[in-house]
């Protein structure tokens, strides 16, 4: 991919950005509008072979265990 640095996917600093919307969401309804964004990219990456299945997966669980306690840490407020 273009402007892509030797270590770093240039997906990175988006995906990066949508974890720390998803951590810092003020209600539930806007970290699982981030959680569905960061859903979208994952599959446009996947799709495109720029990342694999398994790559994919991980991400998926990363997302997952954020929305969880950000879910779990609004409820408890």
């Amino acid at each position: 991919m273009l402007g892509a640095n030797k270590d770093t996917h240039p997906a990175k600093h988006v995906s990066a950005h949508l974890l720390a919307l998803i951590a810092q969401a003020p209600t539930a309804v806007e970290a699982w509008i981030h959680d569905i964004r960061a859903q979208e990219l994952i599959l446009n990456l996947q799709v495109t072979e720029a990342i694999s299945k398994l790559d994919g997966d991980n991400l998926r669980i990363l997302y997952r265990v954020a929305l969880e306690k950000r879910l779990h840490k609004i409820a408890s407020a």
